[in-house]
């Protein structure tokens, strides 16, 4: 028994006051009389009680009603919130993150940026290496991510720059290349060094 068939006349029906003999033109309505009764026979049990003058709304009838109003609004609200995730006004976005360069700037502004102007979305951030967010992305677990650039992006998938990372060398005081102004990767060929690893950062390359 589909319920808009149920819901939809009790919604329409007034309140019992308006079903007295003030309102000779509803009570005389036998296009509304019949709709009723036949509502009553499909229910299994009378909306209203047959009076000498008018009808009065029995008490299954009144629990019929509000539950039928409430339905009906609930069923409103599920549209208007759908609506809003097919409009990518609401729902949820899974983001990935890389936790070294996350910290603060244009990722943790953008995020909080975003919540303002969609305070109905979700954000779930997900802290990942920038490979691990590729991967993520391409098998669907994942809608975006913030990751340092690849040396070679062959993965196919959109991407743009949205900041800079600065690259800061750390060396001992004293040490042969902090007197220099300008210091070149190739400068540093002969020191031993240490940093990520290659399944860390896509943009080291092994020795």
């Amino acid at each position: 028994m589909p319920s808009s068939d149920i819901s939809r006349p009790a919604h329409n029906y007034p309140s019992p006051s308006h079903l007295s003999s003030e309102t000779p033109n509803l009570r005389s309505s036998f296009a509304l009389s019949r709709q009723i009764q036949d509502l009553e026979q499909e229910i299994g049990f009378r909306l209203f009680d047959r009076l000498p003058r008018g009808v009065k709304m029995s008490e299954a009838g009144n629990l019929f009603l509000n539950d039928a109003r409430r339905i009906l609004q609930e069923v409103n609200d599920a549209a208007a919130r759908a609506k809003r995730v097919a409009c990518g006004l609401a729902g949820t976005l899974r983001i990935g993150f890389v936790e070294s360069i996350s910290w603060h700037g244009i990722i943790p502004d953008s995020i909080r940026d975003f919540r303002e102007r969609r305070p109905d979305a979700e954000v779930q951030l997900i802290a990942l290496s920038s490979l691990e967010q590729i991967a993520a992305i391409q098998s669907g677990s994942l809608d975006a991510g913030y990751a340092v650039p690849l040396v070679n992006p062959d993965h196919g998938l959109a991407h743009f720059q949205v900041g800079i990372i600065k690259t800061i060398l750390a060396v001992p005081k004293g040490h042969a290349v902090a007197k220099r102004k300008k210091i070149r990767l190739r400068d540093l060929v002969d020191y031993p060094s240490f940093g990520f690893r290659n399944g860390q950062s896509p943009m080291s390359t092994s020795a």
